[in-house]
């Protein structure tokens, strides 16, 4: 195997493995099996890892810590995520509220066992409080002592340009990046962007899609794989088409020519790679034994330019407002901003992917 490569992670002092663990699905398994995966991938020379306080209920968290006790502290980077509450079951929604991410900043550091957290990461801002009040929030924790850098998820470039100039210790984003879905980043790094912060992917596979693509019949397609437009899936199979056609030449699997491809780019620093299996993290783990040619990452680029961003909208009905009708809040729990006035009662559509939000009146 080759040895991990180490990229800084914005402009800290953090040099973190370009590969990394994330911890999404602990908990869902058994703790012997997690506590496993965290040492193959120490042995690999991952020193990176990602988590939530939503993620299995905290439960992600307390597996992770489990994984890590007795590795010294000082040899790994350990980023969590607050921000996100779930009020009851089956409902999940953001909530930026400073005295809320105290109290949630305040249960990582015990269900991690640490005094310390590397990178705190906002997971969704929340459209509902002030950016300003949850960045002073961020840095009254850096001030503690209790995080050392910031993060930011899911944000929109405006939102990102206001976070960055009042919390200048943020040195990552995370949002979606893959063959499949390159637009967010795209909005938030352009050419000659600028942004000192580093780029975390999530979803490189797209949900798996570039590994196993879902049957051509839209019949015998499950969950959200069946939600896709007919027009994505159709330029996505091309895409996976080629993939496979590398991962051939390449002698590697389909998911490290994805992973090779998303690590090409300058911005990324680390991608996790959420997994509770060992053999899945090592086939991963090949994307850091190729290197892309000129000629195929050029062929890569120009199969997922065809590829529309993923648009799969559900329409909801707004359950209550906030912010004057600005702010509706979904029966799942979610708030979005929305491009018009609504009230309690009416319909608004959300692309269940990326989670904005669009009017019948306003698409």
């Amino acid at each position: 195997m080759s040895t991990m490569e180490y990229r800084q992670l914005g402009t800290s002092d953090l040099m973190v493995s370009a590969l990394s663990l994330g911890c999404r699905g602990f908990g869902n398994k058994s703790l012997e099996t997690c506590e496993t995966v965290v040492k193959k991938a120490l042995d690999f020379g991952v020193n990176f890892f990602d988590t939530a306080d939503v993620y299995t209920d905290g439960k992600s968290e307390e597996f992770l810590a489990a994984g890590l006790a007795g590795v010294p502290r000082d040899s790994y980077v350990l980023a969590t995520k607050g921000g996100m509450e779930r009020p009851a079951p089956g409902k999940e929604t953001q909530n930026g509220d400073p005295s809320f991410l105290r109290r949630s900043l305040e249960a990582s550091l015990r269900r991690l066992r640490t005094d310390h957290i590397d990178v705190y990461q906002l997971h969704n801002p929340d459209p509902s409080v002030p950016l300003s009040y949850t960045a002073e929030a961020f840095t009254r924790f850096m001030d503690e002592g209790k995080i050392r850098h910031a993060g930011v998820s899911n944000i929109v470039p405006h939102e990102l340009a206001e976070w960055l100039r009042l919390v200048p210790n943020t040195v990552s984003i995370q949002l979606s990046y893959s063959l499949l879905d390159r637009s967010p980043v795209e909005a938030v790094f352009p050419p000659s962007h600028g942004n000192k912060v580093s780029l975390i992917p999530w979803a490189p596979l797209f949900a798996g899609f570039l590994v196993t693509p879902p049957p051509d019949d839209p019949e015998k397609r499950d969950g959200f794989f069946s939600l896709l437009p007919t027009e994505f899936v159709e330029n996505a199979y091309e895409v996976c088409s080629l993939v496979r056609e590398m991962s051939l030449s390449y002698g590697v699997g389909p998911s490290s020519i994805s992973l090779a491809y998303v690590l090409n780019r300058p911005e990324v620093a680390t991608i996790p790679v959420g997994t509770t299996h060992p053999a899945h993290l090592r086939e991963n783990l090949s994307a850091l034994e190729i290197r892309l040619s000129s000629e195929d990452l050029e062929k890569l680029e120009k199969a997922a330019s065809l590829v529309p961003p993923p648009e799969i909208f559900a329409t909801m009905e707004v359950s209550k407002t906030l912010d004057g009708g600005r702010v509706a809040v979904l029966p799942i729990g979610v708030k979005v901003r929305v491009p018009e006035k609504v009230s309690p009662g009416d319909l608004v559509e959300i692309n269940l992917w990326n989670g904005k939000a669009r009017t019948n009146s306003n698409p």
